[in-house]
């Protein structure tokens, strides 16, 4: 039997590249996409994976991606981490940022899962790891276009988690909080003294993830501190609303 597949989208940095890592050390044929090439290539070569230079929200990008996990015939991981940034403040928002962040960070996740479900109904144990953000489980006046995408993510990938477990597929769905990567550093949340202390690196929020992984699947936080105003904000939203949003 030849090994198992992986395909982590967004796997060139952040997290994505964390749990690239920890597949491939679990013994995983790993594929890692990502928009730029010249990080990309030299990347691949070193962790000794598939490196794929794809835009997973475009159709044409999903296609190349797809192609490149049929050339192997399997699929047992797939880890819809790709994202971005882009949030805005208050009302200073726009329909076609929103559309952008949207496309990315939700549509493509739900197009590229669709193309693969059937490679991974024929897996003997599929697992797939949706990575959205804390942002998506409670109300932020300082994120809204990208806590809107983020919450469409974790409301997706919360259903997803019912209906394939029916299937035999396990969910994951990722609720990170501030976690210091290249496209987010967290520089000022890292000078205060006490914010600091909520923000964490990849390897902490990689081993979360592959911890709730190892159980079966369901949901996980990372830092477990932003699963309250999540609760908070669900058992008394009038209260949040007045003194956190």
């Amino acid at each position: 039997m030849s090994r198992p597949v992986a395909l982590v989208t967004g796997g060139s940095s952040g997290i994505g590249l964390g749990i690239a890592r920890r597949l491939s050390e679990r013994g995983c044929e790993v594929i890692i996409t990502a928009r730029g090439e010249d990080r990309l290539r030299p990347l691949a070569e070193q962790l000794g994976v598939i490196g794929l230079a794809a835009d997973v929200s475009t159709e044409r990008g999903r296609a190349a991606i797809a192609a490149e996990v049929r050339k192997l015939g399997r699929l047992d991981w797939l880890v819809d981490n790709a994202g971005t940034g882009g949030g805005t403040a208050g009302l200073d928002v726009d329909v076609e940022r929103a559309r952008r962040v949207l496309e990315t960070n939700f549509y493509s996740h739900v197009a590229l899962t669709e193309e693969l479900w059937p490679l991974l109904r024929e897996s003997p144990r599929a697992r797939v790891i949706v990575v959205s953000s804390s942002l998506g489980t409670y109300s932020s006046s300082g994120s809204i276009t990208y806590g809107a995408s983020k919450a469409a993510l974790t409301s997706w990938g919360r259903a997803l988690s019912v209906a394939a477990r029916r299937q035999g597929i396990e969910v994951t769905v990722v609720n990170p909080g501030p976690v210091v990567t290249t496209t987010f550093p967290h520089h000022e949340l890292l000078q205060d003294r006490w914010k600091g202390k909520l923000v964490i690196d990849v390897e902490r929020c990689v081993n979360d993830i592959m911890r709730r992984v190892d159980r079966g699947g369901g949901e996980v936080w990372s830092h477990p501190l932003f699963r309250v105003p999540a609760v908070l904000q669900a058992l008394l939203p009038g209260t949040y609303d007045r003194f956190f949003v």
